[in-house]
């Protein structure tokens, strides 16, 4: 095929305005000469360099898609030049023209993160995949599979804080037309942000992640959602103590499987009993089942926590103590470590105690907080406003919900069978 069709091609793309009929058009054209793309493949680098991301996204998009299905992962130099070109397409790109090709976008962002983890640059991926979830979203409360691939590479790159933009954002619309999202990544989404709060310490949000994974609707056994209740479990001894309350409608298929996790169960039940001792000697029968799941760390917090649980309790019961009595009560070695935990509880707002180190004596106090303050009014005023955006957005759900034909259809016909049993009871 020769040249010139690559460059009609190009040049095509170049002329193109930015309205919606002419967009229409060159999308017709690009799907129509995809093969072009193909029969050129030595030529892409020139043409994709031609091209201004946010004018032409369109024509990039299919440019590195073709080309990211042929570069080899174990060539390392047209893998960076690959990388190079991703990043500038998906920092520059325009939402308009990516909406209208989610498949291809969602291709050219997965091929791009591959291409990141084989150069073991995970860092690289984690701006331009933000930015691609951000184009791709129709709405901001809009769920993309893009969503979970940048909070993959966040965790790759161990940069945390990088997610926490997207897990701001009001997730609640799921469109499988729009954005091409999935059951499974939804779930890796709140897997992916439950590991995420979990490396920056915020074990309420972590715990709140993994049972949002493990709660989702199945009829099977699923590797993510199981996985995703044992570092529940270990979050919610940390944070609350017990093991974690699932809601009711958690599915039988992952509601009995996770009672038949022996060295978790085992672990909670010792934990449980206060003793730190047993709390040790269960870890350390369990340590490789936790290393085989990646979660001897998290299972390590434990010990702390309970540690401090223990302390807190006695807040509530004394309000003097000695520094022997409460290293006695809470398994530290001694006097010094005793009042450096309570020093540290103290620090982090857990605790209102006072030390007298003169006479080794700890006396708790009530929370100084009457909840008068200006702070806590402005506090009081953001939780109400949350509130309220909530059931507006929840109606919202409930007459989008209520106007849907499928679930209608299905409503009706589960509905029919007990409309019968209940006219032959009357007869």
């Amino acid at each position: 095929m020769s040249l010139s069709a690559l460059t009609d091609l190009v040049a095509c793309i170049q002329a193109t305005e930015a309205s919606q009929a002419e967009l229409k058009s060159l999308l017709k054209n690009l799907q129509t000469h995809e093969e072009v793309l193909i029969q050129h493949m030595p030529q892409l680098d020139e043409a994709a360099q031609v091209l201004t991301p946010h004018l032409h996204t369109l024509g990039l998009v299919f440019i590195l898609n073709v080309k990211g299905s042929a570069v080899p992962l174990s060539n390392v130099a047209a893998v960076q030049i690959f990388i190079a070109q991703c990043r500038r397409l998906l920092l520059g790109c325009d939402p308009v023209q990516v909406q209208m090709v989610p498949s291809q976008f969602v291709a050219v962002c997965t091929k791009f993160s591959a291409a990141c983890l084989t150069a073991r640059a995970p860092l690289s991926a984690v701006r331009p995949l933000h930015a691609a979830a951000l184009a791709l979203q129709p709405t901001t409360s809009h769920f993309t599979p893009l969503h979970a691939e940048c909070l993959k590479a966040c965790l790759l790159a161990k940069t945390y804080s990088a997610a926490l933009p997207l897990l701001a954002q009001e997730l609640l619309q799921v469109d499988r037309d729009a954005t091409l999202v999935t059951p499974r990544d939804l779930l890796l989404f709140h897997y992916y942000a439950g590991m995420i709060y979990t490396g920056l310490k915020r074990y309420k949000a972590a715990l709140e992640s993994f049972a949002l994974c493990v709660s989702a609707p199945t009829h099977v056994l699923n590797a993510i959602m199981l996985e995703a209740y044992k570092k529940c479990l270990l979050c919610s001894l940390i944070e609350t103590g017990e093991l974690p309350r699932l809601p009711k409608y958690v599915s039988p298929a992952i509601a009995r499987p996770i009672k038949s996790l022996a060295a978790y169960s085992e672990f909670a039940d010792a934990f449980a009993t206060g003793d730190g001792a047993k709390l040790r000697e269960s870890l350390q029968k369990h340590t490789a089942a936790f290393e085989a799941d990646r979660n001897l760390g998290l299972a390590r917090q434990c010990m702390p926590a309970r540690m401090r649980r223990s302390i807190k309790q006695l807040t509530e019961t004394y309000l003097t103590l000695s520094l022997t009595q409460i290293a006695s009560i809470a398994g530290l070695e001694s006097e010094a470590a005793a009042a450096r935990q309570i020093r540290e509880m103290i620090l982090a707002d857990e605790i209102h105690a006072s030390i007298d180190e003169a006479k080794g004596m700890v006396h708790f106090l009530e929370r100084p907080e009457r909840y008068v303050s200006h702070a806590s009014a402005v506090l009081m005023e953001s939780a109400l406003q949350g509130a309220i955006r909530l059931a507006g957005k929840l109606n919202e759900l409930h007459a989008s919900l209520a106007s849907d034909q499928n679930y209608l259809l299905r409503t009706n016909q589960e509905r029919a069978p007990m409309l019968d049993d209940e006219g032959l009871l009357s007869k």
